[in-house]
């Protein structure tokens, strides 16, 4: 196995929540978990994907107490991508006898691949090769690559995309009791050109953030590509599908999807919405995004990689390759002038509230030598806060200044003040 490379060659329906974790893909501004296109939240996956430092504030009622949590918000899943055999039931992985599998993230390039050969429950053998990358070259931009190819059948196929704005913070389970509905949408639209878009806002912070999204599908024949029909749109209150129709003989079939996103929180756009379909109309298709995304990924390991002299190893290479690509994910090129910390689990799940704790201790030391610009903007996350630190000193009776242990979008102490025991039904004060 490459040093390069972390594989996984069976599907285990009770490890996908870890592998979800550890097969995130991000680029310093946002990170999306590797759950599977087709999945949908529940007791084996969780879809979620989180923006750099984009918080809100939600109060909850616990042993009748008003309790107020800040959490890192998940926001729109943009990754829903599934298909159809004639009028069928819509494809899942946990519907189908697994043939062969392949589940490989690639460090050096930072692409998370799959490889799934199945059977379904009439018989029909089909093959889903895909690939998946949160671009490094542009912070705003995702996309998926899928490649279907029916090997024993034919027929009508349909392919549904998904932009889906009715997620919820649910990815914890001892927080399942707290309010939890983080983004309110504010519309979908069918932008045309195979394009469509949503736009949400966060109800406290009132952040809006808007992906717009483009599918193209297309049969892959001899001598190059067929076109495909526009897709159909169907709205609902909460997501936005495009639908393609398309005759199967053999042939595979590719189907790209091509995300941008943008939060009112960046700077030099005129308004949101148009930021996002700017992006992606500059977008190009899935091969040129990789290509940009892996040149970037190879810029940073040629100043962050590190060598071991002696054979073997027995994989610890890998292993501190791991470590690396998620701490790059997490801080980056793009995490400069975004005012944001380092959190204690990344931008990967919703452990710790995506607060930010005192982590960067360990980590600074080993930016220093190789991105020392991401240590200022490290400490200037906490400098920007040092009246909060002061003020909090000021009240214990302290001079100087006293940070919070748990951070978030401002200076105060996010620190739970009252626990529940989900067992017992006891609450003890934190204090």
């Amino acid at each position: 196995m490459s040093d390069w490379y972390i594989d996984y060659t069976s599907y285990e329906p009770g490890e996908e929540k870890l592998r979800e974790a550890l097969c995130t893909l991000g680029n310093g501004y946002f990170a999306t978990r590797g759950a599977y296109a087709d999945a949908a939240a529940g007791d084996r996956h969780y879809p979620g994907t989180y923006i750099a430092g984009l918080y809100n504030r939600l109060s909850s009622q616990v042993e009748g107490r008003e309790i107020e949590n800040e959490d890192l918000v998940n926001v729109p899943n943009w990754l829903p991508l599934t298909f159809r055999i004639g009028d069928g039931d819509w494809f899942s992985i946990d519907t189908v006898e697994i043939l062969a599998f392949l589940q490989r993230l690639d460090l050096e390039r930072g692409e998370l691949l799959r490889d799934v050969r199945f059977r379904d429950a009439s018989g029909r053998t089909t093959r889903w090769r895909e690939r998946r990358l949160v671009s490094m070259a542009d912070c705003h931009v995702a996309a998926l690559q899928v490649e279907l190819t029916p090997e024993d059948w034919h027929g009508d196929v349909t392919i549904r995309s998904t932009l889906e704005g009715g997620v919820t913070n649910g990815g914890v389970a001892r927080y399942s009791a707290l309010s939890s509905r983080h983004v309110q949408t504010l519309e979908t639209r069918d932008e045309g050109q195979r394009r469509v878009s949503i736009r949400v806002r966060t109800t406290q912070s009132r952040i809006e953030i808007v992906q717009a999204a483009r599918l193209q599908v297309s049969l892959q024949v001899m001598g190059g590509s067929a076109a495909t029909p526009e897709p159909a749109v169907r709205q609902s209150p909460d997501a936005i599908e495009q639908e393609v129709r398309v005759r199967v003989d053999g042939a595979p079939l590719r189907i790209e999807k091509i995300v941008a996103l943008h939060t009112g929180r960046d700077p030099a756009i005129a308004e949101t919405r148009l930021a996002a379909l700017e992006t992606l109309y500059r977008s190009t298709d899935y091969e040129a995004l990789a290509q940009r995304h892996a040149v970037s990924w190879r810029h940073l390991w040629d100043r962050c990689d590190i060598g071991f002299d002696g054979p073997g190893c027995n994989g610890e290479h890998r292993k501190l390759r791991l470590h690396i690509f998620h701490l790059l994910q997490t801080i980056s090129p793009h995490s400069v002038n975004r005012d944001i910390g380092i959190p204690a689990r990344g931008w990967h799940g919703e452990a710790y509230r995506g607060h930010i704790f005192w982590d960067e201790l360990f980590i600074l030391p080993f930016l220093t030598l190789r991105l020392p610009h991401l240590v200022r903007e490290a400490m200037r996350y906490r400098y920007r806060r040092i009246g909060a630190a002061r003020r909090a000193a000021a009240t214990e009776g302290f001079r100087g200044a006293m940070f919070p242990w748990q951070s978030g979008s401002d200076g105060r102490e996010e620190s739970q003040e009252l626990h529940l025991n989900p067992a017992s039904g006891a609450t003890a004060s934190a204090t």
